[in-house]
């Protein structure tokens, strides 16, 4: 159950893309705010924007996985397609399901780099608070939807499409593996425009995987809450998918407190805007 739900916005200049940038600044804020609601000397774990966070999905030579994936990485030249440099990143290597595939050995890599790792150690200390640990946004979101992909058939895509004020963020996943990536910029308000995106991007991996027989569309993000304005209108669009919406607590996901706690006007997001958070949440459920 949520005890306790609210949107803090970052002074300026305190954060740059999941970056501490004044660790003495966001620590007073943190820690502040923590003693303010109660929770002084709480245990804290924290997901990072996917912006911070860069994945791949790898597959590796040979029949096995390997022992020292960093350094085959960094054997493959130019970091093994990574545009940060993997000698100074901490990585995550997921193995994927054989049987999901083609039985090649592929993982899942996630890295970061070490620096802003240390940065958030650094500010959560100078706050008082001991840091758990740092999820990767994607690892989180793929967490929070396993419902959907657990019951998804192999040849059905889901288009998990995150949708903000001024851009969106999809993801394409099949057989449970994320296979395909595409930031689509510009506003969201020309739906038509936005439609036509959805569908070059799906028609693009159709030719990449042709055992595609259905989609299903799950919205996310700030504008997913704009059922009217957003949701309906693409839902009408792309007739031929499966549209929903990922809200945890309209899902059942996720359960609220029954009195919200008092908040300013707006602090409080919306459950669609979520996801991650209930990603993250069930790790430490199941711990």
């Amino acid at each position: 159950m949520v005890k306790w739900l609210e949107r803090v916005p970052l002074p300026a200049g305190t954060c740059d893309q999941g970056t501490p940038m004044r660790a003495e600044a966001l620590a007073d804020l943190i820690g502040d705010l923590l003693v303010e609601r109660g929770f002084a000397g709480a245990r804290v774990a924290a997901v990072l924007p996917e912006v911070a966070t860069e994945w791949h999905l790898v597959q590796w030579p040979g029949a096995e996985w390997p022992e020292d994936p960093r350094r085959l990485l960094i054997q493959r030249g130019r970091e093994g397609g990574f545009r940060l440099p993997i000698q100074a990143a901490d990585i995550r290597e997921i193995r994927l399901d054989p049987q999901r595939g083609d039985g090649t050995p592929t993982s899942l890599v996630l890295a970061v780099r070490q620096a802003l790792l240390q940065g958030w150690i650094e500010t959560f200390a100078l706050a008082g608070l001991a840091l758990d640990g740092l999820e990767a946004g994607q690892v989180c979101l793929l967490r929070a939807i396993d419902p959907v992909l657990s019951d998804a058939p192999d040849s059905q895509v889901v288009a998990v499409l995150e949708l903000k004020k001024d851009s969106g963020r999809l993801v394409l996943i099949q057989k449970g593996i994320p296979v395909y990536e595409q930031l689509l910029g510009g506003s969201l308000a020309g739906l038509g425009s936005l439609a036509d995106d959805l569908r070059r991007c799906l028609d693009f991996w159709r030719q990449q995987e042709r055992g595609v027989t259905s989609i299903r569309l799950l919205l996310h993000g700030s504008q997913a809450a704009l059922t009217e304005e957003v949701v309906d209108p693409l839902r009408q669009l792309l007739p031929a998918w499966e549209v929903g919406v990922a809200d945890p607590f309209a899902l059942g996901w996720l359960e609220a407190a029954p009195e919200p706690p008092i908040s300013e006007e707006g602090a409080q997001p919306a459950g669609v805007e979520l996801l991650r958070l209930l990603g993250l949440a069930l790790v430490e459920a199941y711990r």
